[in-house]
């Protein structure tokens, strides 16, 4: 018989905060002003001895709120975040944000001002997934892990295109990443659509909704505890459903 296919070892939640405005698009591209991510270690439920030395080898970030940390009480599969990035970023071709823009996302012009441009931004998150063995010094994927995102936007739409605009590679990793909400795992897991928004979901799967939403790091927490209560009920994350050819060209289930 086939041995079914692997589960993954790591996912990459994320939720970018980008420029926008309510009466206009945003010409010539949107521009990131908010880059976080979480990393979450997915565990096999062999043991419960064995995922007791998994929660006791993890690092602790005080980010993470409790119920997305190491909780070893049985040996069943889990999905544990333990470690998070988080950069503002420096919008360049529209410098001056948006009130509509300001009061979304409580990111404030000061707070953008002072903040590294998208490129080193994107240097120092590269460091951070080598720090952590996902990437090589080119930002190669290494292993079996994902980028998990709550929609096509982030990844498929605003990074690629700002990149695109301003000349600046996109780090390989970034070719491949689950979308949770559109492309049927939620669906398929819940037996019902996503709708009524982040929060709405989140609530609606018994977690607890923490901080303010469209802080891209809050969201990002937030939809790990998605997560995290698909992993706990046997929910097996497997493959991708999203990604880019070489020639930058998104594909993927729809």
């Amino acid at each position: 018989f086939d041995q079914p296919p692997s589960l993954m070892d790591f996912l990459v939640v994320l939720d970018f905060e980008w420029t926008a405005d309510d009466k206009r698009k945003m010409e010539p591209v949107s521009e990131i002003t908010q880059f976080p991510s979480v990393l979450m270690q997915l565990t096999n439920g062999s043991s419960a001895a064995a995922d007791r030395i998994i929660c006791n080898s993890l690092p602790v970030d005080d980010r993470i709120p409790p119920d997305l940390k190491c909780q070893s009480k049985s040996s069943k599969i889990d999905a544990i975040c333990f470690s998070v990035f988080d950069s503002y970023v420096r919008p360049t071709l529209n410098p001056k944000l948006t009130m509509f823009s300001i009061e979304l996302t409580g990111i404030t012009q000061n707070t953008v001002d002072s903040a590294p441009t998208i490129d080193a931004v994107l240097i120092q998150y590269v460091h951070w997934l080598r720090s952590h063995g996902l990437v090589d010094e080119k930002g190669n994927r290494i292993g079996n892990w994902a980028f998990v995102t709550w929609g096509d936007c982030d990844i498929m739409t605003t990074l690629r295109l700002e990149l695109l605009y301003k000349s600046i590679d996109l780090p390989p990793c970034f070719n491949r990443w689950i979308n949770l909400k559109d492309d049927a795992i939620f669906r398929r897991h819940y037996r019902r659509e996503p709708r009524g928004g982040l929060r709405a979901c989140v609530e609606s799967v018994g977690a607890t909704w923490e901080g303010r939403a469209h802080n891209g790091l809050v969201d990002s927490i937030n939809t790990a505890k998605i997560v995290r209560n698909m992993v706990q009920a046997g929910f097996r994350f497997v493959r991708y459903t999203r990604g880019l050819n070489r020639n930058g060209t998104p594909f993927g289930t729809t």
